[in-house]
């Protein structure tokens, strides 16, 4: 079975979730508990759509759920496909080449972490301090890129998507 760095950081954290926030009020939040994980993307504070892997026994279960009610839909999705779009996500740039050789400056706010600047400012990137996931990116040639992070919980306050 494949080792991700989410499911360690969950671990870790005993639950760990964070909103990756976009423009025109769309949110991606990104969270595991135990052994389920999760993408969801939101629209107006929304759920428009949530993808669920399960780990159990080491084989994984992946689903997306669209709708709420009557109106909600349930398809199968391949295995493991889950949490590698959450890796994707939660470490979005990090292996960017023009991140990798570069000194980071240490930020010390209500979310400490270190900032990445590529040129004079056209690109730049935040990643947790204490966690290591990317809480915040802008690149002026693709603004809709840009992301910053809205929350962030770990613990007995992550709860898990239905």
């Amino acid at each position: 079975m494949e080792s991700y760095r989410f499911m360690e950081l969950v671990e870790k954290e005993k639950g760990f979730e964070f909103y990756q926030a976009f423009r025109d009020e769309v949110d991606w939040v990104i969270g595991g508990k135990g052994g389920t994980y999760w993408f969801s993307v939101l629209k107006d504070q929304s759920v428009k759509e949530t993808y669920i892997g399960t780990l159990k026994d080491g084989v994984w279960a992946d689903c997306k759920v669209k709708g709420k009610g009557k109106k909600r839909t349930v398809t199968e999705m391949p295995a493991g496909s889950t949490i590698k779009r959450i890796e994707e996500r939660a470490y979005f740039m990090q292996d960017a080449e023009w991140v990798k050789g570069r000194k980071p400056r240490l930020v010390q706010d209500a979310h400490p972490h270190y900032h990445y600047v590529y040129g004079m400012g056209d690109k730049a990137l935040d990643v947790s301090e204490a966690y290591g996931v990317s809480i915040a990116y802008s690149d002026l040639k693709d603004l809709p890129a840009g992301f910053h992070l809205r929350y962030l919980y770990t613990g007995k306050d992550v709860e898990i998507p239905d």
